[in-house]
């Protein structure tokens, strides 16, 4: 899939596009932040430029308030 919106599901596989533009931003994050750790719900295998999604995340887990109903209604009135 394609899609940036779609949602992910546990044992989801995330990998890079095989194109050398997409390898250096992910090799230069990496390398922004090499002690950074690796969130709980996500799995990094940085050499293969791939990721797995253990679980999916409660949103209150990254602290934001938000009110979906008014996500779904801002991107309904997009299309």
């Amino acid at each position: 899939v394609f899609i940036p919106s779609y949602r992910c599901k546990p044992q989801d596989i995330i990998t890079a596009k095989d194109e050398q533009k997409s390898r250096t931003l992910i090799q230069n994050s990496l390398n922004s932040y090499p002690h950074e750790e690796v969130p709980s719900h996500l799995t990094l295998r940085p050499f293969q430029y791939k990721g797995l999604v253990n679980q999916i995340i409660d949103s209150k887990w990254f602290g934001l308030k938000l009110n979906e109903l008014l996500v779904v209604e801002y991107y309904s009135r997009q299309t």
